[in-house]
């Protein structure tokens, strides 16, 4: 009884493995042709349960999908290849690889020009096709560098709309101006304009509100008084980073990978003398010049440097230091050069050096105090977007605490707290300047994948009240 039972569950399922047998012999006879121009047979693909949209993936690193749609309708497949042709156009659009070139790759270019086209204005504009176009969109890059941001951000604007791109650094000027030259220097009629602005974004009050005028009309562009409170700006964008060409030209002292003066001033070689002599301290200023006690207290202040007093005693010991090279040496005297763990190791250890003598050297934090307690709330008005990608905890803590609480004071409450409370615990203090919009935004793996340098990049969005 129980072997004729085991026949039957066998002659049950002989059939249908007969049948799937036939299937794949059929099919290995017409094999299945690759896009790299060679032949697989079907019975030596992997076979993957997914439904025809899953398998129809592109750009997926190290993975070669094939498309077998020869049973799907001619229907379904012209409607799939429809929306593949509309995807691949919104991918040439806001693929950040489209924007970077061999000077500097902007980080999450379509997270922040999508946040900057979103202000208040911006958003009217969208839901009224006939609004007036002759009020302009305003926008700030004040962070220039290679202009990728700003590339991008034309690319989406029209007519009569405005771009104001500024830079400290002469040859990051010198490079953008170059690149979007074909939106300077016209009367806005046909394309938006970009207007290049040589300063730094901590001086923008008053360098925009005096200093720049339509290339045109020669009138200011930022009409009236912006002391007042009553902005004109709908966007301003602030990119934090050290641009890829400055940490990968030897000469700038940026970068400890490659041996050259140890300078780290972002106004680079002025073009003139005068300017030349009030450039400030070097690097090299910094490391040969300063006690011990001093070292030690900005390498852990602005690099988060465990190891601060130890590096400290070995640069001063090490003194004079006149290239990267020698700074290098000096750090890898107390430093392994691997560690079990990486925040240990030489070259993370070199990183945090660099990154805080750059901070110093610049003046980083108080120009990120002034631009973005100062310059900001005056120069956006009530519905501008402000835009802002960090890459240290320094300047994100600063963002982060202008966008929440209005001020860049610590996370201790002030004495008069109570007095801006109401019983219920609500503020009713003097207004805020900013309304944060969303949580802080980190890049994806894709794009680090491609530009690596994107990995500790935060991006934080506000609104002006």
């Amino acid at each position: 009884m129980r072997s004729t039972r085991r026949h039957r569950r066998q002659s049950t399922i002989t059939p249908t493995f007969l049948s799937l047998q036939c299937l794949l012999l059929t099919t290995s006879r017409n094999p299945i042709p690759a896009a790299n121009g060679f032949s697989f047979p079907s019975h030596h693909l992997p076979i993957h349960h997914h439904n025809h949209q899953t398998q129809h993936r592109h750009g997926t690193k190290g993975r070669l999908y094939l498309s077998t749609t020869s049973n799907i309708p001619s229907n379904h497949h012209d409607n799939h290849h429809h929306r593949d042709q509309e995807n691949n156009d919104d991918a040439v659009t806001n693929d950040d690889d489209t924007f970077a070139t061999t000077y500097h790759a902007p980080v999450m270019v379509k997270e922040c020009i999508d946040a900057l086209l979103d202000c208040q204005r911006g958003r009217m504009r969208r839901q009224d096709q006939h609004q007036d176009q002759q009020q302009p969109l305003v926008f700030v890059d004040g962070t220039l560098g290679g202009g990728g941001h700003s590339a991008a951000l034309l690319a989406r604007l029209g007519p009569h709309d405005i771009v104001l791109g500024c830079d400290v650094d002469p040859n990051a000027l010198d490079t953008a101006t170059t690149r979007l030259s074909r939106f300077m220097n016209h009367d806005g009629t046909e394309m938006p304009l970009f207007i290049p602005v040589e300063c730094n974004f901590g001086d923008l009050v008053t360098v925009l509100s005096t200093t720049v005028t339509h290339p045109h009309t020669q009138e200011p562009i930022l009409k009236g008084s912006t002391n007042d409170g009553g902005g004109q700006v709908d966007g301003i964008l602030l990119d934090f980073g050290v641009s890829s060409h400055q940490i990968d030209e030897p000469d700038r002292g940026f970068s400890f990978m490659k041996d050259g003066p140890l300078d780290m001033r972002m106004s680079g070689n002025h073009r003139h003398k005068q300017q030349q002599q009030q450039q400030g301290l070097s690097a090299a200023d910094i490391c040969n010049e300063f006690d011990e006690t001093e070292l030690q207290r900005i390498f852990s202040k602005y690099g988060d440097e465990p190891r601060a007093k130890t590096l400290a005693k070995a640069i001063v010991k090490h003194r004079p230091l006149s290239t990267t090279g020698q700074l290098v040496e000096a750090i890898a005297s107390v430093t392994p050069a691997y560690a079990k763990n990486k925040r240990n190791g030489q070259t993370a250890t070199c990183a945090r050096i660099f990154q805080s003598l750059r901070i110093v050297v610049n003046n980083e934090d108080g120009v990120l105090e002034r631009v973005l307690s100062e310059a900001c709330p005056t120069v956006l008005r009530p519905g501008g977007r402000l835009v802002c990608l960090s890459y240290h905890s320094m300047e994100d803590r600063a963002t982060k605490r202008i966008m929440r609480d209005g001020t860049l004071q610590t996370k201790r409450r002030p004495s008069s707290w109570e007095d801006q409370t109401d019983m219920y615990g609500n503020y009713v203090g003097p207004p805020k300047p900013f309304r944060p919009v969303g949580k802080a935004i980190k890049a994806t793996a894709e794009e680090v994948d491609r530009n690596p340098r994107a990995r500790s990049a935060v991006l934080r969005i506000a609104e002006r009240l």
